[in-house]
């Protein structure tokens, strides 16, 4: 039988392995495997995410290699996905708050918090659209903040914006 601290800890080498491939924190991926899936290799989640970051089939696809409950498969998987959500929020330029939203999309999908962004940037006086914001000479504000940004969250996903909000302040451990 696997001791808890053993289960905790039995994937630590994989985790540094593929978060340092990509240049991301390897505690951080440690914290949302186990806000995924509890660090389970056979979780399930009631929508089909599958293994120990939790992909559904199609991100499986497109991402993974291998079966999903594979421990090693799944977290390099997870790893290169979230530095490929990281990269996808260039108009965020503090580092935590970049992982913020990109922890964020991982959990709600980058559509959704791209369209929560849209509206994060109106409310506060922003172009709404990336575009119109770049047009306009990419001007600073408070919702590049996911503070204030995750506000807006609601009007995309509904009741499911407090999920995604625990998600992230779970990971990353703030308020």
């Amino acid at each position: 039988m696997v001791s808890g601290s053993d289960r905790l800890h039995r994937y630590d080498d994989l985790i540094k392995q593929y978060a340092e491939e990509q240049g991301l924190d390897w505690q951080l991926i440690k914290r949302q495997m186990l806000a995924e899936s509890g660090g389970d290799p056979h979780a399930v989640s009631v929508s089909g995410a599958r293994g120990l970051m939790q992909f559904m089939p199609r991100a499986w696809r497109e991402w993974g290699q291998g079966d999903p409950h594979d421990p090693e498969a799944s977290i390099k998987a997870g790893a290169a996905y979230m530095a490929f959500l990281v990269s996808k929020f260039e108009e965020i330029p503090d580092p935590k708050e970049r992982t913020k939203f990109a922890l964020a999309a991982y959990n709600a999908g980058r559509a959704n918090i791209n369209r929560c962004l849209e509206y994060a940037r109106q409310a506060t006086g922003a172009a709404g659209s990336y575009q119109d914001w770049v047009d306009a000479g990419k001007p600073a504000g408070s919702w590049q903040k996911w503070q204030i940004a995750s506000l807006f969250l609601s009007m995309v996903t509904g009741k499911y914006a407090d999920i995604t909000i625990r998600y992230v302040q779970q990971i990353v451990g703030e308020e």
